[in-house]
């Protein structure tokens, strides 16, 4: 397994953002209403999918699927199964009217029941779930055209292969790719916790090829096909394995024995312990000296100004002090019963959380070991310009801190291949950049977000992640939001949305236009100024989809389409 650090590229980010100015200028809206006929079709959990995955799965999807192969175009399956096509019109500047391109058919609901799903696979195929076990391959043909689409086949995985255990019941597609490899038709797809392979022999049916299942115990924030469909890149807090493989077994993982653990040497200041205490400037500490123990300071001529020793063992090494102190004002007394230094603190105000990395608590004056807040209660908070994070970066308290990973997990041999930290910030998002390609993965970078383009692979197992662009100062003010639902942005990076449950969007360019420039600061060089738009719809009801395009954002609620007109001032 490969661990890869993400590592974004200087030249995408902007040093000299200045953050984002609100204008109040209008942004056109256009309403189309709905008929009862046409009001997008939904499922809510019922009393067995109670959970918190559950309640993230029906709740945050996004019911508005934008076609990558087509601009302004994206698709809705409506209460009465049509599948139902949404189009802006660039000439006239609003929607067409929705048109059916195909018939879905709906039965009562079973137990299990999920929305239904869209995935688009390529320019001729889309796949198609019906949220109760059935997977439908269709040809679109040029959709562009408009014209209806075409059912070619039909498949319920959980009832093709008997052995592979699939949960019974509904699922949804995360994603779908379509491949032509030894002259044959492959379409592969993801689903919530399944992956399939459908093969197209010589004639016109495809049929089911080989079926794959994962387990995992988190929820996937992430989840993506390889450009070859040969691994799954997968973002979660919790990993996910195979499990199950129609074509290859899976392998158990056998748990190495665990051995006798070697006794661990002490540590240097359990051998010879000492306390230790802080003031804004300085750094008192204490070792009580017992039978046996020779102690020897070094100041000047030791590296960083200190070196204490006992019988020969370094216990304090100036190298490993949490911040640097001036050798030359070190001071040090010893008598029969202790010996006590003080060390001055190069960077005086701040006070040090450790004295060095592993060693022990500092020892606070007052009665109960209570630190002396009189002091340190008007010190400014320590400077970390790294790092802007704010209290909502950080779970509730008494909640447990989650870390994520990405991982990429090998088809062929159920391995994790590559493996990537991304800390206790989940991905905030995923976008197709461009058609054909995975959707690109939207992560937090100190207070920026840097999307994160997989590159063609050069080998079966490659997996290369490139810094495609950067939302500039997003990851800081998505923070601050409370009840987002959706975020995205277009696929120029032109503007990014947080858009909530009802009514409100927040919209972010990256630019001021002419308003912003010339601006600097009283004595420093020119800053940069983004916009900040708010939309509130008034009756809109829920929101259940969003698409971005570099002109307009298209939403669906539960009873009308909305086209907010970026492009055009009023």
């Amino acid at each position: 397994m490969q661990h890869i650090e993400l590592r974004p590229d200087r030249r995408l980010l902007k040093s000299n953002f200045d953050g984002y100015k609100l204008s109040l200028d209008p942004i056109p809206v256009l309403r189309m209403e709905l008929t009862e006929h046409n009001r997008p079709h939904r499922v809510r959990p019922n009393e067995q999918q109670f959970s918190y995955y559950h309640a993230r799965l029906f709740g945050m999807q996004n019911h508005l699927v934008r076609d990558p192969w087509a601009s302004g175009q994206c698709y809705y399956v409506g209460a009465s199964g049509m599948v139902q096509r949404v189009q802006y019109d660039e000439t006239l500047g609003r929607l067409k009217p929705v048109s059916a391109v195909f018939k879905l058919p709906l039965t009562a609901e079973p137990p299990g029941t999920y929305n239904c799903s869209l995935a688009f696979a390529s320019e001729q195929y889309c796949l198609l779930s019906d949220g109760r076990g059935a997977i439908r391959v269709l040809e679109t043909g040029d959709r562009a055209s408009g014209r209806d689409w075409k059912a070619r086949s039909v498949f319920r995985p959980a009832e093709t292969d008997a052995r592979s255990g699939f949960p019974a019941g509904g699922f949804t597609l995360l994603d779908a790719r379509f491949l032509v490899q030894d002259c044959k038709k492959q379409l592969h797809c993801i689903q919530q916790q399944e992956q399939s392979d459908l093969k197209h022999p010589s004639g016109q049916e495809w049929t089911l090829h080989a079926s794959r299942m994962l387990r995992g115990g988190g929820f996937p924030r992430y989840c993506s096909l390889d450009y070859r469909a040969t691994g799954v890149l997968l973002a979660s807090e919790k990993p996910f394995r195979f499990v199950f493989d129609s074509e290859r077994p899976v392998e158990p993982t056998v748990a190495p024995k665990a051995s006798e653990p070697a006794p661990e040497e002490p540590q240097a200041y359990e051998k010879y312990p000492f306390e230790w205490h802080q003031t804004m400037d300085e750094v008192t500490i204490k070792f009580a000296k017992h039978d046996g123990a020779y102690y020897q300071v070094a100041t000047e001529s030791a590296p960083d100004g200190l070196c204490v020793s006992a019988n020969g063992t370094v216990v304090i090494d100036g190298k490993k002090l949490f911040a640097k102190i001036d050798g030359e004002c070190t001071v040090w007394t010893m008598d029969r019963e202790t010996l006590e230094i003080t060390l001055q603190k190069q960077t005086t105000g701040v006070m040090w959380p450790f004295i060095f990395p592993g060693g022990p608590d500092e020892t606070f004056a007052g009665a109960g070991g209570a630190r002396d807040t009189s002091e340190a209660a008007d010190l400014p908070p320590t400077s970390n310009l790294e790092a802007a994070l704010e209290d909502c970066d950080f779970g509730e308290a008494g909640e447990a801190e989650e870390y994520f990973t990405l991982e990429r997990l090998s088809s062929d041999n159920h391995q994790v291949t590559h493996h990537i930290s991304l800390g206790s910030v989940p991905p905030l998002f995923s976008v197709t950049l461009r058609p054909g390609l995975p959707a690109a993965i939207v992560l937090r970078h100190d207070v920026d977000a840097c999307l994160w383009q997989l590159q063609p692979q050069a080998g079966p197992d490659d997996c290369h992640l490139q810094h495609e662009g950067t939302l500039h100062a997003f990851g800081y003010v998505q923070a601050s939001k409370r009840q987002q639902k959706f975020l995205a942005c277009s696929s120029d990076f032109g503007y990014a949305v947080i858009c909530e449950s009802e009514r409100r969007l927040f919209i972010y360019k990256g630019s001021y236009g002419g308003a912003g420039a010339g601006l600097r600061h009283r004595s420093g060089p020119q800053v940069s100024l983004g916009q900040q738009r708010l939309v509130s719809l008034d009756d809109a009801g829920e929101i259940l989809g969003i698409c971005c395009e570099k002109e307009v954002t298209l939403l669906m609620t539960e009873t009308a389409l909305i086209t907010l007109q970026l492009g055009i001032e009023e």
